[in-house]
């Protein structure tokens, strides 16, 4: 039995967006982060050769724009890092079919750990923005 052509679903609702394909997607995209970081440190290693250009680099490190970067970076790593774990565990150790309880878990785990590494980062943003 064939559905009427105004009753198809689209593209977007054939797929049940569940906790695997968020992992993945967002796995992919902090990847991707963190190669641009990559490519935008070693731009800035350049600076190294020069006294007042390094001087000037390090000096706009401190400004919000790359406190908030930072900050982004550290969830960005913190992400990966443990999703690789999960990915390890599960393809290693045989984890399946606690898949979803461990993403979850190491999501929890990973709210720690940005929650106490990002906290110099955002005290640094409230006195900047509080002075």
């Amino acid at each position: 039995m064939a559905l009427a052509p105004d009753v198809r679903p689209s593209p977007v609702q054939r797929y049940r967006i569940r906790t695997g394909m968020l992992a993945w997607v967002f796995h992919r995209l902090s990847g991707l982060a963190l190669v641009g970081y990559l490519v935008i440190h070693v731009w800035g290693l350049k600076a190294i050769t020069n006294r007042e250009a390094y001087n000037a680099l390090i000096t706009s490190y401190h400004g919000p724009l790359f406190k908030v970067g930072e900050f982004l970076l550290l969830c960005a790593v913190v992400y990966h890092a443990l999703n690789g774990l999960r990915i390890v565990l599960i393809d290693f150790v045989g984890w399946s079919p606690n898949q979803k309880r461990l993403f979850w878990t190491l999501g929890a785990v990973a709210v720690v750990l940005i929650g106490v590494g990002g906290y110099p980062s955002i005290a640094s943003l409230v006195d900047h923005f509080a002075r």
